[in-house]
């Protein structure tokens, strides 16, 4: 429980905020002029590659950067390709675990900041479970892509007032694949999987965030670690989902959302170093008030499905972590 509650030493977030929260801001302002917010949410996993390597110095971060781009648009075309040939549950959940495998893998061997597969899970579930269309692919190429790439040339562009930009491109790469990240990758994209069966077997349409939940639970240093990790994420969800309820009563036009979605965007940067609950409430804000513009369904639908999907995968991900740390206690014995 302790773990759950500590907060990190106060870093440096303003700077790093205002540019992740200016990578989504514009392309999301685009899409609305152009009455195009039904790709709002590809252009929004296309800016999460701005979260990463904001303590690094502009080489590393740009490699960082590129590489993480290039996983959230790899997973949302592969999402895309298996909705739209309306591919079975269990197809699909393979896929999404096959994501978390592979991005945790490139997270692990590139040396991301923050770690993990979290951000390309969440953009290939989502292309999964909504209905696709070849016109799709254009959506996540132009507002996903588009997006990456405006990030990247973004922090590309403020470089340029301190580093040589040759010198930026031509340094900082790192890959350094390696047997541990290998392990934790096969134990990621297991957690995916069995997250979303289990959500499947409830009967939720939402299952790939039960696997979101499973990959809180099954990241950390130690066991300990990973069941606070799930539990973090589990209240802050919760907390998350109230707010987002009251954007909701009022009915709130669309520019209303937009504003508070990218205020909650601001905000995750100032705090999800610090501490992952009170990251995860504004983390929800954000997610559900994308996933609501692009949703035909009932909005207490989505805030239900979020609580109860979010709980049962940082459960399944708890209890894999429990078995897998006995397991390894018992072979350290034998």
């Amino acid at each position: 429980m302790q773990r759950s509650v500590v907060l990190a030493p106060r870093r440096p977030s303003l700077i790093p905020a205002a540019k992740a929260t200016a990578s989504l801001a514009v392309p999301l302002v685009l899409l609305a002029s152009f009455g195009r917010l039904d790709w709002s949410m590809y252009a929004a996993f296309g800016a999460f590659c701005a979260v990463f390597g904001r303590f690094d110095a502009y080489a590393p971060r740009f490699w960082q950067q590129l590489s993480a781009g290039a996983v959230q648009i790899a997973a949302m075309l592969l999402g895309t390709y298996f909705s739209m040939i309306d591919s079975p549950f269990l197809v699909r959940a393979l896929v999404l675990a096959f994501i978390g495998f592979g991005a945790n893998y490139v997270s692990h061997a590139a040396r991301w900041m923050p770690p993990g597969p979290i951000f390309a899970v969440f953009a290939g579930g989502a292309c999964l479970s909504i209905p696709a269309s070849i016109q799709s692919f254009t959506g996540v190429l132009l507002a996903g892509g588009g997006t990456m790439a405006f990030s990247v040339l973004l922090m590309l562009g403020l470089s340029m007032r301190k580093a040589n930009l040759l010198h930026t491109l031509g340094t900082g790469r790192i890959w350094l694949p390696s047997k541990r990240g290998t392990a934790e990758s096969i134990r990621m994209g297991s957690g995916v999987l069995l997250a979303g069966i289990a959500a499947y077997l409830v009967g939720d349409g939402h299952w790939y965030w039960a696997s979101l939940g499973a990959i809180a639970a099954v990241t950390g240093a130690d066991t300990y670690a990973r069941v606070a990790r799930g539990l973090q994420r589990c209240v802050g969800t919760c907390v998350g989902v109230a707010l987002t309820a009251l954007v909701f009563a009022f009915d709130s036009p669309v520019w209303v959302i937009l504003a508070v979605a990218l205020a909650s965007q601001f905000t995750i940067e100032l705090v999800i170093l610090r501490n992952y609950a009170v990251g995860m409430v504004f983390m929800t804000v954000t997610a559900l008030l994308m996933v609501h513009m692009v949703s035909p369904e009932p909005a207490s639908s989505l805030l239900i499905d979020r609580i109860s999907m979010t709980v049962l995968g940082a459960g399944v991900g708890a209890v894999q972590s429990i078995v897998i740390s006995l397991f390894m206690a018992h072979r350290r014995r034998s």
